[in-house]
């Protein structure tokens, strides 16, 4: 939702990506609307305003269903919620889909949660950043329809002080030549070395993400202790081997090449989101792209029926459509690399942070591999869209998604730079 400006308002510069320069909620229009299946946080100073409201019956509801938490650590920080069960929508909307709290009290009543979302604010220790969690339907239709959606500019934003955003993800600010932690120290050089990776033309989301699973291996290997000046050269050493025009040229092929069990990939994937589906079941959206993806990878079948469809899906149908549409999954990737502000910590945490990454990646082509099997030739733009979005709001709104996923992976030896390319090729 958009703050409307504030007579103190502060203008700051933040950079961005060119499809937030025309998001707006859409709000009752929306095909899945955010008001709903999650805990919805208050921030301190929202819930002693709702205290003090007197127009009924909005006093009333928000005495009823606004909470404050005993222990806000216990809460993930919440000093107060609405808390709703799956699929149940929030008790403040009114018969319209409408806030009843910002149609009678106007935006800047809203708590944090509701008036950034799903702007996400990132700082990478130099700037300010700004995208959008892609759990949102209308953020992921503009991210992932335009090619050029992607593209950063500087924009300048009007920040209410009394409503100044949370940090989703924050880097520490610049490093100094004197940081002992290799990875901290080129921080800011190796997220553009990444993002430029995955904007070549000559690689897919997926290859660059693999080739750059390559590098990241190199790169932790040099991160012993030892002196700043040689880990700093041995880094330029290997940088100029993997970025130099020539090694770039070859970097499909050599991917490409690498070995990929299809049946390992599929069982990997399949087992976390089955896994999952069992635990915790999901949001109705997300059950009903499962049960899609069910029935196009035929689940009930045996496995070797199952992993015939899903490879021919995969060649026949996914493939070629994203070479027709290679900005689809670069513009997801671009995305959440800018919301995860990666490489955000040390050396010794490289590997968790890139694998995060490219798990979620793994995850959605693996949905997206299941609708084109049931879709066919009718498979479009849409279906990407959705399955972002469907599968986004169940990484980035239950904290139990991504750690059972990665758990598992950690189970199978899977959770490792080397074995990229069986998840995501």
């Amino acid at each position: 939702m958009k703050t409307p400006a504030h007579p103190q308002a502060r203008r700051i510069q933040a950079m961005a990506p060119r499809y937030m320069q025309t998001f707006r909620c859409v709000g009752a229009d929306c095909v899945e609307s955010c008001c709903g299946s999650w805990s919805i946080a208050i921030d301190e100073r929202t819930y002693k305003r709702y205290q003090t409201i007197r127009i009924e019956p909005l006093a009333s509801q928000l005495r009823h269903h606004v909470q404050r938490h005993a222990d806000p650590a216990s809460a993930h920080g919440a000093y107060a919620s609405i808390s709703l069960k799956m699929d149940e929508m929030c008790p403040m909307l009114d018969s319209d889909r409408l806030c009843s709290i910002q149609k009678s009290l106007g935006a800047e009543a809203l708590s944090g949660t509701c008036n950034d979302y799903p702007r996400m604010y990132v700082h990478d220790g130099q700037h300010l950043g700004l995208c959008a969690s892609l759990s949102c339907p209308e953020a992921a239709r503009l991210a992932l329809s335009d090619a050029s959606a992607l593209d950063m500019s500087e924009i300048s934003l009007d920040i209410n002080p009394e409503l100044a955003p949370a940090l989703h993800r924050r880097r520490d600010p610049f490093p100094s030549a004197e940081e002992p932690d290799l990875v901290r120290r080129h921080a800011p050089m190796l997220a553009t070395l990444l993002d430029a990776l995955v904007r070549l033309d000559s690689l897919t989301a997926e290859q660059a993400l693999v080739y750059g699973g390559l590098l990241w291996r190199r790169i932790a290997a040099l991160g012993e202790p030892g002196s700043a000046a040689a880990s700093d050269a041995a880094l330029e050493q290997v940088l100029d081997q993997f970025l130099r025009p020539d090694s770039l040229s070859r970097a499909a092929e050599l991917v490409q090449g690498l070995p990929v069990p299809k049946e390992a990939q599929f069982s990997l994937l399949l087992g976390a989101c089955q896994r999952f589906m069992r635990e915790h079941g999901g949001r109705a959206s997300f059950r009903a792209l499962m049960d899609e993806v069910s029935q196009g990878l035929l689940l009930g079948e045996s496995m070797e029926v199952c992993l015939a469809r899903y490879q021919d899906a995969d060649q026949q149908v996914l493939r070629p459509f994203l070479a027709q549409h290679p900005h689809l999954l670069k513009n997801y990737t671009l995305n959440a690399l800018q919301a995860a502000v990666f490489p955000r910590r040390g050396t010794a945490e490289l590997q968790t942070e890139y694998m995060d990454l490219a798990v979620r990646l793994a995850l959605i082509r693996f949905y997206l591999v299941g609708l084109a099997a049931l879709r066919g030739p009718a498979f479009g733009v849409n279906d990407v869209i959705r399955a972002v979005y469907g599968v986004a709001r169940n990484i980035e709104h239950n904290r139990r998604f991504m750690p059972g996923v990665m758990q598992l992976l950690q189970e199978r030896g899977a959770l490792r730079l080397e074995v990229l390319a069986t998840l995501l090729l």
